[in-house]
This record gives structure tokens, sequence and C-alpha cells, in this order.
């Protein structure tokens, strides 16, 4: 038998898992499950262990225990409230059916409530199941509007004046 040089050792980018030679990185952890479902099933899965976070730590978790209700950090440094100040008790008070709170709670949380909910779903179908349920492409001058709306919020929920949120 002929001497043979042993093989190079493979080495392995320490973040993607991927080896030097260009091999794809691992599956994702659920890929079969998100096959196996399809991209209804997954969403639906993925919005009802959101649902359950939710009504766990609402429902179970803050009304019988000390845990205080996140502060907000923005709030806590500046002593303004930021664009999502409020979105928690707006959430609480949709599991309640409150509508009227909803809105007292964050003006904005008809829009940044249904947007926070597709980003979620969206990065959770792809790291966890392997699916691409929404490609995301505003054009700019919808992102440039949006930016302008929430700062816009921010301002003018500030003003003591106004008084109204």
């Amino acid at each position: 038998m002929p001497n043979t040089p042993a093989d190079p050792p493979v080495q392995t980018d320490p973040i993607t898992n991927a080896t030097a030679g260009g091999s794809k990185p691992p599956a994702a952890p659920f890929s079969a499950l998100g096959r196996r479902l399809g991209k209804p099933g997954v969403v639906i899965l993925i919005t009802a262990a959101m649902a359950a976070a939710a009504t766990l730590w609402l429902k179970v978790l803050v009304p019988y225990t000390f845990i205080e209700p996140v502060p907000c950090p923005f709030e806590a440094v500046t002593g303004y409230d930021c664009p999502g100040c409020g979105l928690q008790s707006s959430v609480s008070n949709l599991f309640a059916l409150r509508w009227k709170y909803v809105l007292m709670a964050n003006l904005l949380s008809p829009l940044l409530l249904p947007l926070f909910y597709v980003l979620v779903v969206s990065w959770t179908a792809g790291r966890l199941f392997d699916v691409v349920l929404w490609r995301i492409d505003p054009p700019g001058w919808v992102v440039g509007v949006g930016v302008f709306v929430v700062l816009l919020y921010a301002v003018l929920r500030n003003i003591p004046s106004l008084g109204v949120w």
C-alpha cells in the first residue's frame, strides 16, 4: 500500500457551522415539521404559541406575582414616553376586549401591533421552521412615511398641554 498523505482537517465556521468547503449550514430545528405543516400550519402554530405566551404573561404571571409590567428603558432614562410606551397595556386591554382602552394606552397600537405580529411570525417561521412566509420589501417612501408618523407621535404624546396621550 502506498503511503498517502492524511486529509487536511476540516475547518468549521463558529457562527454558521459551515465547513470551509462551502457546504450549507444545518437546517432549521423544526424544518421537517415546517414542511409537513405548510405555510398555513406554521402560521397557526406560531400564532397559538404567541397567544399562549401572552396569556401566560398577562393573565397568570403579572396579576398573581410581584412581576411588574416591563418598564420602558427610554422612559427610565429620559423621562419621556417613547412611541411604544403603552403597548403592553394595549395588548392586555385587547385580550380583555376593552377596545376604547386599547387606543387610550397607545394610539398607534392598531398599526404597531399587526406590524409586530407579521415581523415576529415571519422571522420565527424562517428561523425555526425554514419556511419563508412573507418577503417584506416596502418602497422607500413607505418606510419614510412610517418613520415620520412614529416620530411625530413620539413628539406629540410628550406635549403636556395636549393631554390626550
